[in-house]
């Protein structure tokens, strides 16, 4: 069975306009009720955001570790 994402209603998101952050957490709200791999290949398919600079310049930051972040903060769970 795939892992799903689950968005929690309960905690407001409040990111800064413009930013990766925002723009991920916009890709995981698309992804609700999804899998995992949809999320991936909807980010393959069109990026939310690519860094301006650093080793990840131009290219696609991993989306296990945006799903981290967002579960690390309590905003999204993944189930089976």
């Amino acid at each position: 069975m795939a892992t799903k994402i689950k968005v929690n209603t309960d905690v407001k998101a409040n990111f800064r306009k413009g930013s990766a952050r925002a723009a991920y957490w916009e890709a995981v709200k698309k992804a609700n009720g999804k899998t995992v791999e949809y999320f991936e290949q909807a980010c393959l398919d069109n990026p939310p955001s690519k860094p301006k600079k650093g080793k990840l310049k131009g290219k696609l930051e991993p989306t296990s570790g945006w799903l981290s972040w967002f579960v690390r903060n309590g905003y999204i769970e993944l189930a089976d």
